[in-house]
Formats: structure tokens, C-alpha cells, sequence
């Protein structure tokens, strides 16, 4: 049985249209980087880029002085202010604060894998990731992104969004990915999937991500009511005890969307990890 590759972040399309502007060029090779290629030459960033040589150069110098790109023996990679800036983004880094404790007590409990995701265009964006002793250790990852239709955390941000039908159409314009065998491609099977999600506010996903593996998703609010994420845990398809295992998500869920309301709207100090799920 043949499996597609996990990432669509690795696959590339060559290089677009080449930035005008030095921003636009900076950003080209900045972008350049990925999973499998953390340092790069000056010619790999040249052509990953579509930046020429004598650009790539000069921008080089001045995003390493900067400190968003360092010099390493055969090459570049990401400087530490790239990831600096990256805890400064308001939602996402206080979702991350928020939930990153109680993703600890969810892989404490279920000895699974535990997701923090937000929508992000037509992909499903990977905020937090932990696992335990079933932890998956492919396919997902901080900062990664993946199919929303293959996905138990896709599924639901793709089901919730209160642009579902227009954010469908554009998933079926770009073509539905396949990650598995299992993975969804029928459009009226996964319009009665995503209206069953809105009903019951929960995903599934059965091997359609990473064979031998489940997943469960439910989504965490704003103070608007307005779905903001979506907190999953992945588990072996033997893995027993589902009804617990979703009960256990609801609660965390809850308690997540009640401390990001209460510190989005100017109360208490952002969490410890001391946060467990029963507070």
C-alpha cells in the first residue's frame, strides 16, 4: 500500500515569480528553508529562492546582522530572532501559553499525542505539539502545516469556520490531498462528515492521516463564541476507551477557552505551568 508524503510543506512547485522588492526578496529567503533543509548554501538559497546570486548574497549579510540568519560553516540557517519575533504573535503565542499545560496533563493522562491547530488559508497550522509513550513522531509538527480534509483538527477548524462553504470550495479548487489510503476525496461524503462535526462540535479522523493511527478534535473558543482552534489527541487505532478519551479533550477544550477569554480580555496573568485540568 503506497503512502503519499506526509508534509505538503515539501512539496514544491519550483520557484514563483521573483520578488520586486528587497522585503519581498528577503522574505523569498527566508521561506527557502524547511524540515529537510535547515542550513543552505548560497546557490541552494539562490534557486530555492528564485532570488539571483549577487541578491541572495547582499540580503544574506544583512539578515545575518540582523541575527535573522547565521553563518554556518557550508552555509546558512535560521537566525535566533526569527524565532524570537515568531512568541511575539498575540493570539497565537498566548493560545500557546494557555494551552501548552494542559496539552502536558493530556499526554499525561492518554500517553497520546496532543495538538494545539488553527486555520490557517486552505491548511490546518500545527501551534503546539506533545507527545507521549503513543506518540507520533512523523507527520506532524510546530509550525507545520497540513490538509485540512485529512486531519481530525482540519476537519473540525474546516466544519467551524463561519466561511465553511466558501473555504470548501476553495479546498476542492486546489484539489483535495491524500495523506493515506483512508484520506477522504468524495465532496458529498465530506459535506455530510463536516455537518455531523457542527452538530456534535467534534471531529474524527481513522487512519485518513498516518496509518495505525486515530485522531479526535474539538474546538476552543472566543469570548465570541467563534471557533479560534482546535485541540486534538492522536492515539493507536487500538487504543480503547474512546467516550473517555473525548470527555477528557471536552474538558480540556473548556479549560483552555476559559482562561484565553479571561487573559483576551485583560484579566489575570498568563498561566504557569502549575495549570492543570481541573482548575
Amino acid at each position: 500500500m503506497s503512502v503519499m508524503a506526509h508534509d505538503i510543506d515539501t512539496v514544491e512547485d519550483g520557484p514563483g515569480p521573483i520578488p520586486n522588492s528587497v522585503l519581498g526578496k528577503a522574505f523569498s529567503i527566508l521561506s527557502a528553508f524547511d524540515d529537510d533543509n535547515d542550513t543552505l548554501r548560497l546557490v541552494d538559497l539562490s534557486q530555492r529562492s528564485g532570488v539571483p546570486k549577487p541578491s541572495v548574497y547582499r540580503l544574506a549579510q544583512e539578515l545575518v546582522s540582523l541575527g535573522l540568519l547565521e553563518r554556518v560553516d557550508n552555509g546558512y540557517r535560521i537566525g535566533f530572532s526569527v524565532f524570537a519575533l515568531s512568541q511575539r504573535v498575540g493570539s497565537a503565542s498566548l493560545l500557546r501559553s494557555v494551552g501548552r499545560p494542559v496539552l502536558v496533563d493530556l499526554v499525561a493522562m492518554t500517553r497520546g499525542t496532543a495538538h494545539l491547530a488553527v486555520l490557517e488559508g486552505t491548511g490546518t497550522y500545527y501551534l503546539e505539539k506533545l507527545g507521549g509513550t503513543r506518540s507520533v513522531h512523523a507527520l506532524s509538527k510546530v509550525g507545520g502545516r497540513l490538509p485540512l480534509t485529512c486531519t481530525a483538527s482540519g476537519k473540525l477548524l474546516l466544519a467551524m469556520s463561519p466561511h465553511h462553504e466558501d473555504l470548501l470550495d476553495a479546498v476542492v479548487a486546489e484539489r483535495m490531498q491524500r495523506l493515506t489510503s483512508h484520506s477522504t476525496l468524495d465532496h458529498a461524503t465530506l459535506r455530510r462528515e463536516l455537518d455531523t462535526i457542527r452538530e456534535h462540535q467534534l471531529a474524527t479522523e481513522h487512519e485518513e492521516a498516518l496509518l495505525g493511527f486515530k485522531s479526535f478534535a474539538v474546538p476552543i473558543y472566543d469570548s465570541g463564541h467563534t471557533v479560534i482552534a482546535a485541540l486534538s489527541l492522536t492515539v493507536p487505532v487500538c487504543h480503547s476507551g474512546d467516550g473517555a478519551l473525548v470527555r477528557t479533550l471536552r474538558l480540556a477544550s473548556a479549560g483552555i477557552t476559559r482562561q484565553h477569554t479571561k487573559l483576551a480580555m485583560g484579566g489575570g496573568e498568563r498561566p504557569s505551568p502549575a495549570l492543570r485540568l481541573y482548575r
